[in-house]
């Protein structure tokens, strides 16, 4: 028997229901009893006092005292009764139904007798009766004249028991809770077995048809009837032959489309993809069965760390990321575009799989990587001509206007000194005119005027945007190709450009270093804290052009927070080296 059953579960829950309302009738008999029991005492406390008050007072008064002790005899027969007595004005027990307390003083009889119980009564000349529950007595107190005792008022009082009252009242609340425990009891067998025969049996079945589901099973018989099981097993026989026809549809969808298709679920399961798999990786996907991390070997060293990092993010919380990865496959590079997104299971809610889709961008990435080589060709002519053209006019008329300056000096003109001023205006305006030139065209050879080009970039953010720039630049002239270096350098300045543009911060640090596999480029500023993924951050043009700059490079560009006092942002472009 399993005691995590709907059949036992709600028998249980009756059978402690009906206990507890078993409980309650009984605590409410047990007082109506207790209650009841009590009242009768008290009128039958009431009359034999009233009684005996009337005949102790008539007996006194005649002197008749074997009358009162006959009386009060009559009285004893009372089974409730403990103890009777009547005292004359000085409390002095003169008869009682035990005879050795005849002749005692009232207080030094076994009687619970309050002081103040018996003045009220003595002032108001009327009988009290008074419960103690704790010690199980009833005390009834009437007073009478005591015509021989100088007119003082005797007492008569009764000692009732009512521990038999109690003990009679949970006899009966006993016996009653005995009768409907055992209905009870019969009541939850029969529920217990309409359960098994209406309900366990069949939910049975039902969960049995339900294991049968699947694409490759036969979908089972819905269970015979016209309840509300059986209707539920109907619609599980129908949802059985939905979900068994969008399966084949999903099948052929997947095994026909060109893009590749995964899903990845928790650690320890198989990694399902469609057939595009093994065309665009080379590799079986029957490995995947064994060794889920097989297509790791397609891409190369620097694309699996964002490939991984992509998974991660999408384990960790729900949402939509998407990322550009390489494949090296059959010595050709491939470029895909993976969107991957985040999953719950039914019933799994706090364990996410991992699905997506991946597209081959190749021909978007060469289209890319030729307009991008146009746009800086054009660059390089706009600059040539910059420094070819407008510099050499820009000369030309500075020194036309110094030698007229020169001259309307010599001949004592009021305006010489507008023309010296004209003429140093110009000399400004040749000197950030060549400054743009150089920065259209700071490569033009190769990377060995790649450390020259940043130093001018160094100048012209001190001089433009008024920050303090620092450089540190190691020789990279043997490792790079010119258009490699043309755009490291478009990178340094974009990133540089936008630090003390945007940042708001006082400085801005470049650095280009290298080891044996990678060269990496860092700018820092002390800015603004720049965070690429914020969803309220607008996306510009100047982002999109650095993704496209370092994909044409094969390189990752990420940007980390810094510990400074403003927040501050580190950009870092890695570019692995050709061995």
């Amino acid at each position: 028997m399993s005691f995590n059953t709907l059949q036992f579960r709600l028998s249980a829950l009756m059978f402690g229901f009906g206990l507890v309302l078993v409980g309650m009738s009984i605590a409410r008999q047990y007082k109506r009893d207790v209650e009841s029991r009590v009242q009768q005492v008290r009128i039958e406390a009431y009359q034999e006092g009233t009684r005996l008050a009337s005949l102790a007072q008539h007996f006194f008064r005649r002197g008749l005292p074997q009358s009162a002790d006959l009386a009060i005899s009559y009285a004893s027969v009372q089974p409730d009764l403990m103890l009777g007595v009547i005292t004359d004005g000085e409390d002095i027990i003169r008869n009682a139904t035990q005879k050795q307390w005849r002749g005692m003083s009232l207080w030094d009889s076994p009687l619970a007798i309050s002081p103040h119980l018996i003045r009220e009564a003595k002032k108001k000349s009327e009988g009290a009766i008074a419960e103690d529950f704790r010690s199980g007595r009833l005390t009834a107190i009437f007073p009478f004249m005591d015509v021989k005792g100088e007119m003082k008022q005797g007492l008569v009082v009764l000692e009732y028991d009512l521990k038999a009252v109690f003990a009679a009242a949970v006899n009966h609340a006993w016996h009653e809770s005995l009768v409907q425990a055992c209905l009870l009891s019969g009541g939850c067998l029969l529920l217990w077995s309409l359960l098994r025969l209406l309900v366990t049996e069949r939910v049975a079945l039902i969960v049995e048809q339900t294991r049968h589901i699947g694409p490759d099973e036969n979908v089972a018989g819905p269970i015979p009837g016209d309840d509300e099981l059986a209707i539920i097993s109907k619609s599980i026989e129908e949802a059985a032959h939905r979900l068994k026809d969008s399966e084949w549809r999903f099948s052929q969808i997947a095994s026909n489309m060109r893009d590749l298709f995964w899903v990845a679920p928790p650690d320890g399961e198989p990694i399902y993809v469609n057939k595009a798999y093994e065309t665009l990786f080379g590799r079986p996907a029957s490995r995947l069965m064994s060794h889920r991390w097989d297509w790791l070997k397609s891409l190369p060293r620097e694309d699996v760390r964002p490939a991984l990092s992509l998974l991660r993010q999408l384990r960790r919380e729900p949402g939509e990321m998407e990322v550009a990865l390489r494949l090296q496959v059959d010595g050709r590079t491939e470029w895909l575009r993976c969107r991957g997104f985040s999953t719950t299971r039914h019933g799994e809610e706090d364990i996410l799989q991992v699905a997506g889709v991946a597209a081959v961008i190749t021909a978007e990435k060469d289209m890319e990587r030729h307009l991008l080589e146009a746009a800086e060709n054009e660059r390089r002519r706009i600059g040539r001509d910059l420094h070819d053209d407008v510099c050499q006019r820009l000369a030309a008329a500075q020194l036309k206007c110094g030698v007229l300056g020169a001259s309307l000096e010599s001949a004592k003109h009021p305006q010489a000194a507008l023309a010296a001023m004209v003429a140093r205006e110009l000399a400004e305006a040749t000197e950030v005119a060549r400054g743009y030139a150089r920065g259209l065209a700071p490569v033009v050879v190769g990377a060995q005027e790649l450390p020259e080009a940043l130093e001018d970039l160094r100048k012209f953010l001190e001089r433009g945007f008024n920050v303090s720039c620092r450089l540190s630049c190691e020789d990279v002239s043997e490792m790079l190709k010119p258009q490699e270096a043309a755009q490291i350098y478009r990178i340094a300045q974009e990133l540089a450009t936008n630090a003390a543009k945007h940042g708001g911060g006082t400085w801005v640090a470049i650095s280009l270093m290298h080891d044996r596999r990678v060269l990496r480029l860092e700018v820092a500023n002390d800015g603004n804290t720049f965070d690429p993924g914020s969803r309220t951050r607008k996306r510009g043009m100047g982002l999109h052009l650095l993704r496209q700059r370092a994909d044409a490079l094969g390189a990752a560009l990420t940007f980390q927070p810094l510990d400074v006092a403003r927040g501050g942002t580190l950009a870092i472009c890695e570019m692995p080296l050709a061995q």
